[in-house]
């Protein structure tokens, strides 16, 4: 069973996400230009390091499977709202998924 939350965290996208929307609105004519690497803005090899590890193992997507039955929603959303409640719970069990499995 693969997890998949991009319709639950659309406000937090990713590394990868950002650089291809970025490309998109050039290759469309935006004056912008991708920044080179070590420049103020653009990402850092840690970052891009950290992006490419960002699927999760069946361990881990076994760990946050029961996480999700064991922690509640009701109270991120009550805290942050919809949205974003989501998306903060989404990432929080992700983050301790990750984490317990290492």
């Amino acid at each position: 069973m693969e997890l998949d939350f991009t319709e639950k965290i659309k406000s937090n996208a990713s590394l990868w996400e950002n650089i291809r929307k970025k490309k998109e609105r050039i290759k469309r004519g935006s004056p912008e230009k991708m920044r080179k690497p070590g420049q103020k803005g653009a990402p850092t090899k840690e970052q891009i390091e950290r992006a490419k590890g960002e699927a999760m193992t069946p361990a881990e997507k076994k760990k946050f499977m029961r996480l999700e039955k064991e922690v509640s929603i009701k109270d991120f959303i009550k805290k942050y709202g919809e949205e974003k409640g989501k998306a903060i719970y989404y990432a929080t069990l992700t983050k301790m998924a990750k984490a317990k499995c290492k």
